[in-house]
């Protein structure tokens, strides 16, 4: 009986140091916890609210810019509609693949460089790892990409567009707390490379979990085709499901 009891006590405590060295689940962004407006999005600011807006979804925290008295925005804008095609600006909140990867709502991110408060950075309370997330073209950069535009070439051999995706921890030098890189994850939205044609027209699962614990996840989008002020291909990509395990 006392070699069983000892047993069970070290079974015990094996399945208890197991427990403890686990992270807890994440609570996914699955942005269906985002209120959208009649117009199917949250990009509901007024002419008085210009300015930059946080929100959440699940356990991570997200800003959308808003500006020119609510008639231009920027960052993460959550969108409830579900088309796939683009005929004109109205139609920038369409994924490529018509609506989101699950559910009914995802988040279109525009990357805007000089707006004031633009960033594509996600950040969580505490550092945990991110399993990854789905990812998919917006609409307006796959017509772009397609077609060319007043702004942009039709993609032809040797062309890309590149998402890259940069973790962040906080680590403490000086007394100053910082944010310190902990890696990158490179995912092609279009690669015309090496006799290759492809766009992301529907929803793709991104493993983000090299990049380890983070405090902040950033994107930044890179495209073979630019001009004087920067990138002509439209900075735009779908980001749904994140935090998700594929």
């Amino acid at each position: 009986m006392k070699k069983l009891f000892f047993a069970s006590v070290a079974v015990a405590a094996g399945l208890l140091m197991v427990s403890c060295d686990k992270e807890p689940a994440l609570n996914v962004a699955t942005f269906e916890d985002v209120t959208v407006g009649n117009g199917g999005t949250n990009a509901t600011f007024t002419a008085e609210q210009d300015g930059i807006h946080g929100w959440t979804s699940g356990e991570f925290a997200f800003t959308t810019g808003s500006a020119y008295s609510g008639t231009y925005f920027y960052n993460f804008i959550v969108s409830a509609q579900q088309e796939n095609t683009y005929a004109d600006f109205a139609d920038q909140y369409h994924s490529a693949a018509g609506g989101a990867a699950e559910g009914n709502q995802f988040a279109v991110c525009f990357q805007d460089l000089f707006s004031e408060g633009a960033a594509l950075e996600i950040k969580l309370t505490e550092p945990k790892t991110v399993p990854g997330c789905y990812l998919c073209n917006n609409a307006y950069a796959v017509a772009s990409m397609e077609n060319g535009d007043t702004y942009a070439k039709k993609f032809g051999n040797g062309d890309w567009f590149l998402l890259t995706i940069t973790g962040y921890n906080t680590v403490k030098e000086n007394e100053k707390v910082e944010y310190k890189e902990t890696g990158k994850v490179e995912f092609y939205l279009a690669d015309f490379r090496d006799g290759k044609s492809e766009i992301v027209k529907d929803w793709q699962y991104c493993d983000l979990s090299a990049l380890g614990q983070v405090s902040k996840v950033s994107f930044t989008l890179t495209s073979s085709d630019n001009g004087d002020y920067g990138m002509n291909t439209p900075a735009y990509f779908c980001l749904d499901q994140f935090g998700a395990k594929k």
